[in-house]
């Protein structure tokens, strides 16, 4: 019974997925207070967010995730997280040259007790009239509640030197731990083409350097 629930809902994402939206709707998506995001992970992996958003002073929502995927011969694989439990707040401020903004996320699996949690803050002003910049600072959690315990919070800060003109953007990134200050963990180039991003970085540059490539495309409809 459950498997095919799940199986329903996965097809409805697909056909959603597959069927997209107009321009009007997509245009006025993040005004709507009714979140339906369905997405395609793999060659037959899909997964479908939805949930309820408010806006004001801190904009908040939440809501469930549905994962479902499939082999080439179309038999449904068995979900390690077939839905996940999600909350979000964030927060804007500042105008002109300086802006901040922090965040809030939590997202919970009931199948093996397992939850994320994560806070972050963002600062960006203008350098130059052809350059900004930009430092995030991060702290990332997870717990069982199964078996009552927490791995070691995970400390994120990264500062970003960026031309606004040609999208090319220079980033430093650090961790730290209770044993203190890591020290540099990444340092790398980055360059946006539309939706389109492209990064080379050397990771672990002070100890073991090794080099890494990224692509990436995010799509809005």
């Amino acid at each position: 019974m459950k498997k095919c629930v799940l199986a329903r809902l996965a097809a409805a994402g697909i056909v959603l997925f597959c069927t997209g939206q107009s321009p009007q709707f997509a245009s006025a998506a993040d005004d709507r207070p009714l979140i339906w995001s369905p997405s395609k992970t793999g060659a037959n992996a899909y997964k479908l967010r939805l949930g309820v958003r408010r806006t004001g002073r801190w904009n908040t929502s939440a809501g469930a995730e549905v994962a479902m995927g499939a082999t080439r011969t179309g038999k449904i694989s068995p979900p390690g997280a077939p839905v996940r439990l999600w909350g979000m707040a964030s927060r804007e401020s500042g105008r002109g040259a300086v802006r901040r903004s922090s965040q809030v996320s939590v997202d919970y699996n009931a199948l093996r007790g397992t939850g994320n949690f994560g806070a972050g803050t963002a600062r960006s002003w203008i350098v130059t009239p052809t350059l900004d910049a930009e430092v995030h600072r991060s702290i990332a959690l997870q717990c069982n509640a199964y078996e009552s315990r927490c791995s070691e919070p995970k400390l994120t800060q990264s500062a970003k030197l960026l031309s606004p003109v040609s999208r090319t953007s220079l980033t430093v990134q650090s961790q730290a731990s209770s044993s203190g200050l890591s020290g540099v963990s990444r340092i790398g180039v980055e360059q946006n083409f539309g939706n389109l991003r492209l990064g080379a970085a050397v990771a672990d540059p002070l100890l073991e350097p090794r080099s890494v490539f990224d692509i990436s495309y995010s799509m809005r409809w």
